[in-house]
Parts: structure tokens; C-alpha cells; sequence
């Protein structure tokens, strides 16, 4: 019996991408998905199956159309950058005035 290879085609500083998502979001996606099948299996208890499949299947499709919509906008690392940059602060806010600091004394 013959060895086979089958050569992987690798690229110095490229994005991994599977069905478009670039790296952190195939993550993302999993879990979200993950997350959907999990409640449509509690929402099953409650509604009817056929209604919570069709509610599950709704929720996962959104949740790859908003990431591979993130994922095309701000790149691979761009959506983690976005989330840390909205949780800087807008301003400081200084308790001591520059006055009061000795080097802006006249001696």
C-alpha cells in the first residue's frame, strides 16, 4: 500500500478562513451555534418541535450572517479591537489641579 500525501498550501501572514469567517470568528460562530441548538432544545419543551427547529435554524443563520458581516468589516482582529476601544474611557478626570503641582510655581 502506497503512501499518500495531500500538500496543505500554507501562507506567511494570512487569515485562517473557513465559509468566510476569518480566525476568532469560527469560534464565535461555534459557540453562538451552540448556544441556538441549546435553546431551541429548551424552547422544544415549551413549543412545539417543529416550531423550535425552524427558530433554531432562523437564530443560527443570523448569528453567521452577523459575524461573516463583522468578520468582512474589521478584519480578523478588528471586532476584539472595536470591543476594547468602546470600553476606554472618553475622558479623565483629574482630582488635583496643575496649579497646585510645584512646577508650575513661579519661585
Amino acid at each position: 500500500m502506497e503512501n499518500h500525501y495531500i500538500p496543505i498550501k500554507k501562507g506567511l501572514q494570512k487569515d485562517v478562513l473557513y465559509k468566510g469567517l476569518k480566525a476568532k470568528y469560527i469560534i464565535y460562530c461555534l459557540y453562538l451555534a451552540l448556544t441556538a441548538i441549546l435553546l431551541g432544545l429548551v424552547l422544544s419543551t415549551f413549543i412545539p418541535m417543529v416550531y423550535a427547529l425552524l427558530l433554531m435554524a432562523i437564530d443560527i443563520a443570523v448569528v453567521f450572517l452577523v459575524l461573516l458581516f463583522y468578520s468582512r468589516t474589521y478584519g480578523a482582529n478588528g471586532f476584539v479591537k472595536k470591543l476594547a476601544d468602546s470600553q476606554r474611557p472618553n475622558a479623565i478626570k483629574v482630582s488635583n489641579p496643575f496649579k497646585s503641582l510645584l512646577l508650575w510655581k513661579n519661585n
